[in-house]
């Protein structure tokens, strides 16, 4: 009894260390996990544009879009980029970081003026909520215990 019993120890034992040791089959590229900054809600990868509001029309979101490219060449803006790129604490990056919001938000105003709206309907809309994520413990229900 006991010898099986240590052949089937055994037998599980070396099971479990081919399964380890096994090449891991490739997963289709839809997926594959995200690496560090790709995944949704992460400040880290690529900055994504802002949703349009729907207070504002299709051609003045597009005309903004494209004041806000036109606007990372201005001077001011690579200036206040240049300095959050220095920021070594938390609280310098936080500086910086609405520094160059608002260099941003100049330029496009001097670009064109009339898009002061879509600010106004962007600031709207964090107002509402929209785009203030569930940070847990805050506001609305607490999850059911099961």
């Amino acid at each position: 009894m006991k010898i099986k019993l240590a052949l089937l120890l055994a037998l599980v034992t070396s099971a479990g260390l081919l399964a380890q040791d096994a090449p891991k089959p490739d997963a289709p590229k839809g997926d594959a996990p995200a690496k560090k900054g790709e995944g949704k809600g992460d400040k880290g990868g690529k900055k994504v544009a802002p949703q349009r509001p729907e207070s504002v029309d299709e051609a003045t979101w597009k005309k903004f879009l494209d004041a806000q490219k036109a606007a990372q060449a201005d001077e001011a803006v690579k200036a206040a980029k240049a300095k959050a790129g220095e920021a070594k604490t938390p609280e310098e990056k936080q500086a910086a970081g609405k520094a160059v919001m608002e260099a941003t938000r100049a330029a496009i105003l001097k670009a064109d003026a009339s898009l002061e709206s879509v600010f106004k309907a962007l600031e709207e809309a964090r107002g509402k909520g929209k785009g203030k994520g569930d940070k847990g413990g805050k506001g609305g229900k607490k999850p059911e215990a099961k």
